[in-house]
């Protein structure tokens, strides 16, 4: 799949593209540093889906969902900045609600950014996983997904719907899914 992700990247500026998507991005970058997590102490080693994503294009902005995907430099001091929104705060409630065990900032990076609506994407690694989760927030709902490839293959439109059934499931949150959303029951 990493090998795709050049690919898949080529495929959404293309689609966003002919969609008259305003869209920009800067020259590659060398992510061989990591990322910065959103605990200002912590950098995230780069998976083989990030490398090949950074390989891409430092910055684009524009990206999905009127959100910039950050140049690798600009994330720790967005991440900073994050701190301060209200809308931020709403969803890492959100995702403590979601995930019983909660999320370790630690192992949480800020990957995209629309502060006009309040959008952002995260990428959350998982202590059993070489590849982030995505987690999109955007038009005042969000998706999960298990991987930056199953994210882009979902904003190309070939996938019609997220990994968060499966991820919630597997970390043992009972979900019913209702009409392309899922209503999470009550932990037993």
């Amino acid at each position: 799949m990493t090998d795709d992700i050049g690919t898949l990247l080529q495929h959404l500026w293309i689609l966003n593209d002919k969609d008259d998507v305003r869209q920009a991005r800067e020259e590659a970058c060398d992510p061989a540093y990591g990322i910065a997590a959103l605990d200002p102490a912590t950098k995230l080693a780069m998976s083989p889906m990030l490398r090949a994503r950074y390989a891409f294009a430092d910055a684009w902005h524009g990206a999905a969902h009127g959100q910039t995907w950050l140049a690798l430099g600009a994330v720790a001091t967005a991440s900073a900045q994050l701190r301060e929104r209200a809308w931020h705060h709403a969803q890492m409630e959100t995702l403590a609600e979601t995930f019983p065990r909660g999320i370790d900032p630690a192992r949480m990076a800020l990957f995209g950014i629309d502060e006009d609506r309040g959008g952002a994407t995260y990428l959350i690694w998982r202590p059993d996983g070489t590849e982030p989760m995505v987690t999109a927030f955007y038009g005042g709902g969000f998706d999960i997904f298990a991987s930056l490839g199953r994210y882009l293959e979902f904003l190309i439109g070939e996938r019609v719907h997220d990994d968060s059934a499966e991820l919630l499931a597997a970390a043992g949150v009972r979900v019913r899914p209702v009409a392309q959303s899922l209503v999470l029951d009550d932990p037993p």
